[in-house]
């Protein structure tokens, strides 16, 4: 078996892109960017028409980060500002918006809590969806059969991806830890963090973080506004009594994830965001200028956090002012308190998280049932791939044994289906499928 393609080759002298440019049109026409489309950002996809979904996410996630690089870039004494960092590479930030939810499985969190419960319960270190996005890109997803493991991203590409710097700390369990790889990665994770301070973020993966922040903050807010989940106009009311709840609920979740946290300098911030951007869609009916005033509130809320940013120290790449990083936290606790804790959207997730344990624990059984039948042919052929491969990858000797290799194959083929494929397959390996026997799901 091939070894990791964790660098990318020379690219032939007609090819005048870089190689971060290969490494976004390279994750823009995988097979794993095609199936962000059919899978979670809030809600489920096809729920509502026209609400955002992974890709649509993704796509925002890439432009904005494109552009705060370039703003960064253009900035006053931008090149002393960047040397420290050797400049900024614009394509790499975009290839890590492009790539940065290719690890997350289907429906949202619920599933990643799912596959981190299974995986811990079979003698892994659990499953992460960024670390399985680096997985992804340096190994599952390939260029062609000759081309070895992954997509051949170079080493500041992959850093960008790096959000959180660091692989799982011994003992740390739970499903809400973040970490960047797996023990299978602890290589290509060393060589793309090669340079880089200890516990850092790259400059670029710092340019995708706050890219994701924004995007999730803003295109979000905007999808439940308009569906009428959000009060606005409840919220500014003069009687302050529904701003008075949310702040109180939004700061109470806020204020235990940062011991610096002031929540008089977080309303404050947030009354200044709603007066100014929010307040244009109090009373949103869903008409023409309705639309255009939400729009045209959007814009200018990520123009305003993009061009607050300022290029930081090595040890803490962007600074952003704190009102306006306050601003974004607030924004996205409107989602939680409105719509995530919602009892309607629970019971659904509920429901979410049975199917993925079932789908997890059936796939456990059946694969070593084949094998020893001599039946393998029998179960889906990205899985068998997925066996063979895992046989002899880099890092494959950290397998504490063949139940923990098992179990990260099987986690790594769910978090590669769309949502209409895990309802489908579920219901097949329980046989309640209302699909032919021979219809071919598994198209790709």
């Amino acid at each position: 078996m091939s070894e990791e393609n964790t660098v990318a080759e020379e690219v032939p002298t007609r090819d005048r892109r870089s190689q971060s440019e290969h490494g976004v049109d390279r994750i823009l026409y995988s097979d794993g960017f095609r199936r962000l489309g059919g899978v979670t950002q809030v809600i489920a996809v096809g729920e509502i028409p026209l609400f955002h979904n992974r890709l649509t996410h993704t796509l925002k996630v890439a432009q904005i980060a494109r552009r705060l690089a370039e703003h960064l870039n253009r900035a006053p004494s931008s090149d002393a500002r960047l040397a420290p960092w050797g400049g900024i590479d614009i394509a790499a930030a975009e290839a890590a918006g492009l790539a940065h939810d290719l690890g997350h499985p289907p429906f949202g969190h619920v599933g990643e809590a799912v596959l981190n419960e299974w995986c811990e319960g079979s003698g892994l270190d659990g499953f992460e969806g960024n670390a399985q996005t680096f997985r992804l890109v340096t190994k599952i997803l390939r260029r062609g059969p000759q081309t070895g493991l992954g997509l051949g991203l170079n080493p500041r590409t992959l850093n960008a991806l790096i959000k959180y710097p660091r692989m799982r700390p011994e003992g740390q369990r739970g499903p809400h830890q973040k970490w960047n790889a797996y023990p299978t990665e602890r290589e290509a994770f060393a060589t793309a963090r090669q340079g880089s301070p200890d516990g850092a973020q790259s400059l670029e993966a710092a340019v995708m973080d706050w890219a994701d922040d924004v995007t999730y903050a803003v295109h979000d807010l905007e999808d439940f506004l308009r569906a009428g989940r959000i009060p606005i106009a409840r919220l500014l009311d003069t009687d302050g009594r529904e701003m008075s709840r949310f702040i109180a609920a939004a700061t109470k979740q806020l204020a235990p994830k940062d011991p610096e946290f002031s929540p008089d300098f977080a309303e404050r911030s947030f009354r200044t965001v709603a007066e100014t951007f929010l307040s244009r869609s109090k009373h949103y009916r869903g008409g023409s200028d309705d639309l255009a005033a939400l729009q045209q509130a959007s814009g200018q809320m990520i123009n305003s956090f993009v061009s607050a940013v300022r290029v930081g120290p090595l040890d803490d790449p962007i600074d952003v002012p704190a009102q306006t990083k306050y601003a974004v936290k607030m924004l996205k606790q409107l989602i939680w308190f409105y719509v995530i804790h919602d009892p309607a959207l629970a019971t659904m997730q509920e429901g979410n998280r049975r199917l993925m344990a079932e789908l997890f624990e059936g796939l456990m059984e059946w694969f070593p049932r084949a094998r020893k039948e001599g039946e393998e042919y029998r179960v889906p052929k990205r899985l068998v791939d997925l066996w063979h491969m895992s046989d002899d990858e880099p890092g494959a000797s950290t397998y504490r044994d063949r139940t923990a290799r098992l179990a990260r194959c099987v986690a790594d083929y769910i978090a590669m289906l769309t949502e209409a494929q895990a309802i489908d397959l579920h219901g097949r390996l329980r046989g309640r499928t209302g699909q032919s026997a021979l219809d071919s799901w598994m198209a790709y």
